[in-house]
């Protein structure tokens, strides 16, 4: 927990306001409308006021926190006490200049390599401050009509400066989805929430990094699926960088952020066709659609087991437990509905909190502690609704490609999560065929090393633009496969 004291200068301002204006990832994927509980803060000391009755004083409960949403700050000195993972991450500090550097700016997580001249690599994850906007593509729109583009986007390059510290870069290769491409580019991603879903750019593009206020020569934007509103950069990099290209037999890649962003080979041997689709999978795959989720940052419970009976957990870095991203969420759900407290209708008896043992780097292992990890019915309910709609999203590709799910042959899954993903744990909870866990491997942050590769290749630029302009956009949204395999796939 990190404590912070803030002043009493500014009585009436919403604390979750405070917190974003003074640099913390305060998380609110309902867009603060006080229904999800992730903003969730430990009064220390003073007081804070309610929103909904600024002349009362906010009373927090049983566990003595308050929903920055819904605070107030007053006219006393404040201590609360916020997540871990709530803080800027340590940024590189030195003068060091990179000649190259790739940035993946996903909805919820944000990642950054900068490459030396000697191979020497920095890397550094934090949250995307624009959440406090909500936690999916939707709600960065309406922000971004609401209070403008350059407010939104001005969110972000705040954050990346931070992370940037000291250092300067050549060139960085930007990817992400359209809408957080466009709010980047400081072009308004309007068309892109409304019917047909069409950007105003999907091709590449070159900003002089001074424009955006970064110490950056040249921020390169890679190129999109063609006219697609929901397949990205990202998708169109991390695809690239996969292999999936070369793969002879069909394959799949599965992007699974905040939108599931699918991509379908028929293999080299079947003509190397390429289908492509995007799901409204939801944020808990990411960590902010469920009440203890957080992104893949450090203290992020990444991995949960049971080994000789007991329950094992481990975090990003090592760190003490702040919350479960993706990866730990989808390995504890395959352990609930194999010890049964999950039905496989999705009903919970009674709310989890998850307690175990956390297995370290070196090996060794914690006593028994109580995790921040609690599950609730809700949370069932927003799992249930992303696997099922990613299964679907395979369903309708598959059909579209008329390839039956026996003949896929590699099964690649990435992610801000994919470096800690367990097949197995996917297929248990349905959200991949039991019969694709032994053909599938995660490849990581792939579209970062897409990136990457892009300002060093020209073979894999060429390669990102294949995928780009010959990918056939499947439409879930006509799609009676979709349909059919959403309903019948609610179950676990």
């Amino acid at each position: 927990m990190i404590r912070v004291t803030i002043p009493a200068t500014a009585p009436g301002l919403p604390l979750a306001s405070w917190l974003a204006n003074a640099g913390y990832s305060a998380i609110l994927p309902c867009g603060g409308a006080g229904r999800c509980g992730n903003c969730r803060v430990s009064l220390l000391l003073g007081k804070l006021l309610d929103r909904d009755a600024p002349d009362a004083e906010l009373s927090p409960d049983e566990n003595g926190e308050v929903r920055a949403c819904r605070a107030l700050l007053s006219d006393t000195e404040t201590v609360i006490g916020i997540p871990d993972g709530w803080g800027v991450p340590d940024a590189e500090q030195t003068t060091r200049h990179y000649p190259t550097g790739a940035f993946d700016l996903g909805t919820t997580t944000l990642a950054l390599r900068l490459r030396g001249e000697d191979g020497s690599v920095f890397e550094i994850t934090a949250q995307n401050p624009q959440s406090v906007f909500g936690a999916d593509v939707a709600s960065r729109i309406t922000a971004a009509e609401e209070n403008g583009v350059e407010a939104v986007r001005e969110r972000l390059l705040e954050r990346l400066r931070a992370l940037l510290g000291g250092c300067t870069v050549g060139r960085l290769a930007v990817v992400g989805n359209p809408t957080m491409i466009h709010i980047f580019a400081g072009v308004s991603p309007k068309t892109i929430g409304i019917a047909p879903f069409t950007p105003v750019f999907s091709g590449s593009k070159e900003i002089p990094g001074e424009t955006l206020g970064l110490p950056v020569e040249t921020v390169v934007l890679l190129p999109a699926v063609n006219d697609a509103g929901y397949l990205g950069s990202d998708l169109v990099a991390g695809a690239y960088a996969s292999g999936i290209l070369d793969s002879p037999c069909p394959a799949i890649y599965l992007d699974l952020g905040t939108n599931g962003e699918l991509l379908l080979t028929t293999g080299t041997e079947n003509g190397g066709h390429l289908y492509a689709a995007s799901c409204a999978v939801g944020p808990c795959f990411e960590g902010a659609g469920v009440g203890s989720g957080v992104g893949g940052i450090p203290g992020a419970i990444s991995r949960v087991y049971v080994r000789e009976g007991e329950t094992i957990f481990s975090t990003i870095g090592d760190k003490e437990p702040i919350g479960i991203t993706g990866s730990g969420l989808i390995d504890l759900f395959a352990l609930l509905l194999e010890n049964g407290t999950v039905a496989r209708n999705g009903h919970l008896e009674k709310p989890f909190t998850l307690s175990g043992r956390q297995a370290f780097a070196d090996e060794t292992l914690s006593d028994v502690i109580q995790t921040p990890v609690k599950i609730d019915q809700s949370d069932v309910r927003a799992v249930q609704t992303a696997k099922s709609a990613v299964r679907a999203g395979i369903a309708a590709l598959l059909s579209e490609a008329w390839i039956d799910p026996d003949e896929i042959g590699g099964v690649l899954l990435a992610g801000s999560f994919g470096l800690y993903l367990s097949p197995s744990s996917a297929a248990a909870i349905g959200l991949l065929p039991k019969t694709w866990a032994p053909d599938a491997r995660t490849v990581g942050n792939a579209a970062l090393e897409g990136a990457e590769a892009a300002l060093l290749s020209a073979k894999t630029r060429e390669g990102i633009v294949t995928i780009a302009n010959s990918s056939h956009i499947v439409d879930l949204n006509s799609s009676g496969a979709f349909r059919d395999a959403f309903l019948s796939g609610l179950d676990f």
